[in-house]
């Protein structure tokens, strides 16, 4: 139930004005269209274009991914993962649960990675792993009027669905590999043994674990954090609410 109602909790930030503007002011939408309007074999629906040079965009002009920070101090790669730290009081006003610290090889400095979770922030920080690629991503379909849903799969690893009104349907979008509309990549490509699949929406949240499946009855096999119906009285009480 904590996980569920964490995860609204997130998507519903998208909905603020001022996240919406700020991720506004960071998008080229001008260039963007012009991408879209160059491609030379676009995608049938405009919108839909737009939103996978939006995905394009985001993967290799704005975000950055983290294994290990690069050092605050010399900013030589060369970091190892030490730690656990305790968020302080700005990292905390910014959404993290938790800092992990690392430790300089070369000058021996100490360095955070605080693991945000304010999009707003993320924004500004720009780098990340799959969480914080997805949540940033997810404001910035918002901030264009995009339908868009948090994905959180439980084996680990997040991402996002957009709305296309050209095909009526739910599209999968993962911004840390660029993918668009390629929901079996996870079992089928990475060889993943799915759970649980969650979509997270503003006004609702629904199991999409079909979607990203084609073996239901393993997938159902391993799922035992609780019944079948305690799951879907679990969501539908959440839509109620």
């Amino acid at each position: 139930d904590g996980s569920l109602r964490d995860g609204l909790a997130l998507v519903q930030q998208y909905e603020a004005p001022d996240l919406q503007a700020k991720a506004r002011s960071v998008i080229p939408l001008e260039l963007l269209r012009e991408r879209a309007a160059a491609n030379p074999s676009p995608l049938p629906h405009a919108a839909d274009e737009l939103c996978k040079q939006l995905l394009r965009w985001f993967k290799h002009d704005l975000f950055s991914w983290v294994n290990a920070p690069p050092c605050d101090f010399c900013g030589s790669a060369e970091t190892k993962l030490v730690g656990g730290g305790v968020p302080n009081a700005e990292e905390r006003s910014h959404q993290a649960g938790r800092v992990e610290l690392y430790s300089c090889r070369l000058c021996g400095a100490s360095s955070r990675f605080p693991r945000y979770n304010d999009p707003g922030r993320l924004l500004e920080t720009r780098r990340g792993r799959c969480g914080e690629w997805a949540n940033a991503f997810g404001l910035c379909c918002r901030a264009l009027g995009f339908e868009a849903r948090w994905v959180r799969d439980w084996t680990d690893h997040v991402w996002c669905e957009v709305f296309s009104d050209g095909q009526r349907k739910w599209v999968h979008v993962d911004p840390c590999e660029a993918a668009y509309d390629a929901p079996l990549m996870y079992e089928a490509g990475w060889g993943k043994k799915l759970t649980y699949v969650i979509a997270f929406a503003r006004d609702h949240l629904v199991d999409v674990t079909p979607r990203y499946s084609r073996k239901m009855s393993e997938v159902l096999a391993r799922r035992a954090l609780c019944s079948e119906g305690y799951l879907t009285r679990t969501i539908a009480a959440a839509n109620s609410s």
